[in-house]
């Protein structure tokens, strides 16, 4: 795992719309200035560059359909990569947070947020290839259990399950049924155990213990 994207923006939002209305709505002219507005042939506005600590380096590019912003980009550390994507919702919400864990201005990961501002939901792509393939989910931000697809057919063959952000089981389909029919369960102690469900009803037991192998 890695670190949980924040839900606050790092762009300053309010300043870029207020902007976009003048002073009256909290921008300075000095502000603005740092502002540069693209339109497209109609006059609608698309896009808004910003050099939000006024260094010469824009690294805050608002992708807009006229005054609705659709998604922010963001450069955090000026290396010249994106770094962070928000996506808004219609009503101006932020709907989910990318993020590329190979730091490499590629989104890879794409987080999603609870009414308390507290991460709810995190899609990974392992493979990077913009498939989600593993879903992480949280609630008041502490990761209870994930869901993985590890061969890559579309289909959930692992499943894990956590105490306290303490790994406590994982289970696996071994028979591509779609069910788990093997777990790990893990005690807060250290031991693990091997339980199995046969039928992949949901029921597991213990697993039968392994014959030693016979003495020539």
């Amino acid at each position: 795992m890695f670190a949980i994207l924040r839900k606050q923006s790092l762009a300053p939002l309010l300043l870029i719309v207020g902007a976009m209305a003048g002073a009256a709505c909290g921008a300075s002219a000095d502000e603005q200035q740092r502002l540069e507005q693209v339109y497209d042939e109609t006059g609608k506005l698309q896009l808004l560059k910003y050099d939000a600590n006024d260094n010469g380096t824009v690294e805050t590019w608002s992708y807009m359909d006229g005054a609705r912003i659709v998604r922010i980009e963001i450069d955090g550390n000026e290396d010249g990569t994106i770094d962070r994507w928000e996506y808004y919702t219609a009503d101006q919400q932020i709907e989910k947070i990318g993020s590329s864990r190979g730091r490499d201005g590629k989104v890879d990961s794409w987080a999603y947020y609870a009414a308390d501002g507290s991460i709810a939901r995190l899609e990974l792509s392992t493979k990077r290839d913009d498939t989600v393939d593993r879903t992480e989910y949280y609630e008041t931000g502490v990761l209870r259990r994930a869901e993985e697809d590890t061969d890559g057919d579309r289909r959930i063959d692992k499943w894990e399950t956590y105490d306290r952000g303490r790994l406590a089981t994982v289970a696996f389909d071994t028979k591509r049924q779609g069910v788990p029919d093997r777990r790990l369960v893990y005690e807060a102690g250290g031991a693990v155990r091997l339980e199995v469900a046969p039928d992949g009803d949901g029921r597991f037991a213990p697993a039968p213990p392994t014959a030693a192998p016979s003495r020539p």
